[in-house]
């Protein structure tokens, strides 16, 4: 799993490529942890490149907009592949995740 985070005026962009499994979960949550607490903001997860997500992958993002939640902030997905999209659809999470086409998209969401 390699992630990536980009400061941007209204969130983190957050981008993840490969596997986000019980194997990549404690960096996952590290990186985005430390991000986030250099610069307290929304996030956007890209996950134009991200392969493939399990049950702990899932609580990761669970974890993280309970995290935001807290502090009144907002997670968004975007650029959300047909596979991570059924897998969400699956597990009905697409009724918790804010999931848009695009970043941009995304970004002009927070806050409606």
């Amino acid at each position: 799993m390699n992630i990536t985070c980009e400061s941007h005026r209204t969130a983190i962009v957050v981008s993840l490529t490969g596997e986000l499994t019980a194997d990549s979960e404690d960096q996952f949550k590290r990186t985005v942890q430390d991000a986030w607490h250099e610069s307290p903001s929304n996030v956007i997860l890209d996950c134009e490149n991200l392969d493939m997500i399990d049950s702990i992958g899932l609580e990761s993002f669970l974890w993280l907009s309970e995290l935001l939640a807290q502090s009144n902030h907002q997670l968004r997905c975007a650029n959300v592949n047909e596979t991570i999209a059924q897998i969400f659809e699956f597990t009905r999470l697409e009724r918790v995740f804010s999931v848009h086409d695009e970043i941009e998209e995304a970004a002009r969401s927070i806050g409606s």
